[in-house]
């Protein structure tokens, strides 16, 4: 009966069955898209002949050094953007293929940040300085790697690419002979072919998006040039090796062009880390027209021109109030008649320095700590240079960096930006070259709505309270010409804007 009884009651009790096995294991699979910065240095061993084919040959070595000038934002560092396929098997072993670009850091004025020389001098040839600089450059590599529940370790090796301007400059003429004048310099563009290799490891962050750093090693075999002034043949090879931090965003694997159109990446925002870019292509035309007077300054007819860049807003926060942001962008491009000829310019995306090629420069790099005093609680939207979440209408922010006065004073949000706004020069806060920006402190005590500042250059302290009324101290002149969206401490935005007093 005993039995019988437990029996009966085992029988009543429902069945219950094993709950299935859910991985939790990030799915790597995939086509991505994604953006890169980093750093670089290099070194060539080269040999030429200043004396033409039949004097005696020279030879020598540079580095194309790490360096790094905060001030003025030039250095060996890169941004650049890649894109590849990743397949996992079943044995967690991932296959993948990847091709990425990279455009080093330029002063436009003084281009090419990434670049070494020697100087050679005996009495035969005088003095001559042999130089190399990078322009940009690729690769297409395969990737084999093993993929964690939250981590991918990967190798990675293929062919690679670069871009080049060698140098050769005669510094001062030989006692006797010599082809070239003293001063004169030529310059030759290279491609060169070569190979890659190197490691990485990859992490999920948060939705399709993942976070990887890698170091790469790059090597170019010998390339000649032939420098017709001087009668000189002029052969180097060529290795690089970099360090890059990069993010990705897994697009799919059916129709990932499709789904790259119809449904744009959502930015990046964790507790930690946020993420947001954009890029802007601008056509410009001018039409024939009749010109009786032409100058320098003129606006040439039948004439097209672009301009392109990528920004990218990368920011950290420290600790409560406190975050750090920034903002590299790669630029390309000229506005028409190299952005004169017209009175109010029709684009705002255009700057009086141009170039060819495209280069990456650091618009900022700022801190900011954001202590609340009380008021009204307001809601911050996540945006450019900005978190998501809240903060008091009383509140004192300090904000240090690399940044520009028109950051924090000008708040015109209706002329400002020309990615979104108005594009003529007349129109929107524009400004007249390369969007410089220099090292400052803002301290800034806002009520409501206040829009005080300290900029680089104008040291400036004021108390906005609800009412419109404004007390202001300023000392100073500006001297730069930033581009910036700003209400007190809110997110800076991207146009091409000179600084203004806010009450002009």
């Amino acid at each position: 009966m005993l039995a019988f009884a437990d029996s009966a009651v085992a029988a009543d009790l429902p069945a219950q069955a094993p709950a299935p096995y859910t991985s939790t294991a990030y799915d790597w699979t995939g086509w991505y898209i994604g953006a890169h910065a980093g750093v670089i240095r290099g070194s060539s061993n080269w040999t030429a002949t200043p004396l033409g084919p039949a004097g005696p040959p020279v030879a020598g070595s540079f580095d194309l050094p790490f360096n790094f000038d905060f001030m003025a934002g030039t250095g060996s560092y890169v941004a650049g953007l890649q894109g590849g396929y990743n397949y996992v098997l079943p044995s967690r072993w991932m296959l993948g293929v990847e091709g990425d670009v990279s455009f080093p850091n330029s002063d436009v004025v003084m281009p090419y940040s990434v670049k070494g020389s020697q100087t050679v001098a005996s009495p035969s040839i005088g003095q001559v300085t042999y130089g190399e600089a990078a322009i940009h450059y690729g690769s297409v590599r395969g990737r084999v790697g093993y993929a964690f529940d939250s981590l991918l370790l990967y190798g990675t090796g293929g062919f690679a690419w670069t871009y080049n301007q060698v140098t050769r400059s005669q510094d001062a003429t030989p006692l006797v002979g010599g082809f070239a004048a003293p001063g004169t310099v030529e310059t030759a563009l290279l491609w060169r072919l070569g190979w890659v290799a190197g490691i990485g490891m990859e992490i999920p962050i948060a939705g399709n998006w993942s976070a990887k750093a890698e170091f790469l090693e790059t090597g170019f075999g010998r390339k000649g040039a032939f420098f017709a002034a001087s009668v000189d043949t002029f052969q180097s090879d060529l290795a690089m090796q970099s360090i890059r931090l990069g993010l990705n965003y897994k697009i799919g694997d059916i129709n990932p062009v499709l789904e790259l159109i119809t449904k744009t990446p959502s930015a990046l925002e964790t507790d930690r880390f946020a993420f947001h870019a954009q890029s802007t292509l601008l056509e410009q035309y001018t039409p024939p027209f009749r010109s009786p007077y032409v100058g320098t300054n003129s606006l040439n007819p039948n004439q097209g021109r672009e301009t392109f860049d990528v920004t990218l807003y990368a920011g950290m926060r420290l600790w409560d109030g406190a975050e750090v942001w920034i903002n590299p962008e790669i630029d390309q491009g000229f506005g028409l008649s190299s952005s004169v000829g017209a009175a109010g310019f029709p684009s705002g995306e255009a700057y009086k320095v141009g170039a060819s090629y495209p280069y990456t420069r650091l618009h900022r790099a700022f801190f900011r700590q954001t202590i609340d005093l009380g008021g009204d609680t307001q809601k911050v939207d996540g945006v450019f240079n900005q978190f998501s979440g809240s903060q008091t209408s009383d509140r004192l922010v300090i904000t240090a960096g690399k940044i520009g006065v028109v950051d924090i004073f000008d708040t015109n949000k209706y002329a400002h930006d020309p990615r979104g706004d108005f594009m003529n020069w007349s129109v929107v806060d524009t400004s007249s070259s390369t969007m410089r920006r220099m090292p400052g402190a803002i301290p800034s005590a806002a009520r409501l709505n206040g829009t005080p500042a300290l900029g680089p250059s104008a040291v400036a302290c004021s108390i906005c309270q609800s009412r419109p009324t404004r007390l202001r101290w300023i000392l100073g002149s500006d001297n730069s010409s930033g581009t910036a969206k700003s209400n007190g401490a809110t997110p800076f935005s991207d146009s091409r804007a000179r600084w203004r007093s806010p009450d002009s």
